[in-house]
């Protein structure tokens, strides 16, 4: 096996040791959406209102939060994959051939980001640095699933970090050739899965990396 897929195994086998005591945490942000919205004021809105509301609420940097919206039909496919390939690894970008990893832990309907190097360090021990809760409340009535990004360690992630990393996340496992090309093998054919080249297909030039 290549030490590229041997580190992909390394992963994935200590997230099956850490999946059971993951969300015995404390979670920054109710699962509900009615907890955090008033439900009589937001639910009479159309879709497009419900968005602007939604990311006006959030939009405060003070508070580390950060928003975004989904298509309802985006949701299902992104669930779905999730359920299949429920751990992923992608980069924040620091400059030229610099970047950090953050483990992704998708237990939806939440997902848990914790870095790389935390990850290795601490196992099931580490805490997550940033944490989206996806809203499925209004899926059915207004197409629109809300997602919130909770900064859990804002020294860690910034707030134009957790919003790449969301970005990103949505992206690979709802977009085919990123899911088959990535996702999947990372979660299913360790030996196959190529970090370098995920990160050139992001546009970044990696040269210069070790081989991973």
């Amino acid at each position: 096996m290549q030490a590229r897929g041997r580190a992909a195994q390394t992963l994935w086998q200590a997230y099956v040791q850490q999946r059971s005591s993951s969300l015995g945490l404390s979670l920054p942000s109710s699962r509900s959406l009615w907890d955090i919205v008033n439900r009589t004021r937001l639910e009479p809105h159309n879709a497009d209102a419900i968005r602007d509301i939604w990311m006006e609420f959030h939009a405060d940097p003070l508070k580390h939060r950060i928003a975004s919206v989904m298509p309802a039909a985006r949701y299902v496919k992104f669930a779905e994959n999730a359920s299949k390939s429920p751990m992923f690894v992608l980069p924040v970008f620091k400059g030229p051939n610099a970047f950090e990893n953050f483990v992704a832990q998708c237990q939806l309907p939440i997902v848990l980001f914790t870095s790389l190097e935390d990850y290795k360090q601490h196992g099931s021990g580490a805490q997550p640095q940033f944490v989206l809760t996806h809203y499925t409340e209004l899926s059915s009535a207004k197409d629109v699933v809300l997602v919130r990004g909770d900064i859990v360690s804002p020294n860690a992630v910034s707030r134009l970090e957790a919003e790449t990393l969301t970005r990103l996340l949505h992206d690979f496992y709802t977009i085919d050739q990123k899911y088959y090309g990535f996702v999947h093998p990372f979660n299913h054919r360790q030996a196959d899965f190529d970090l370098k080249k995920m990160l050139d297909s992001l546009g970044h030039d990696t040269t210069q990396l070790p081989q991973v």
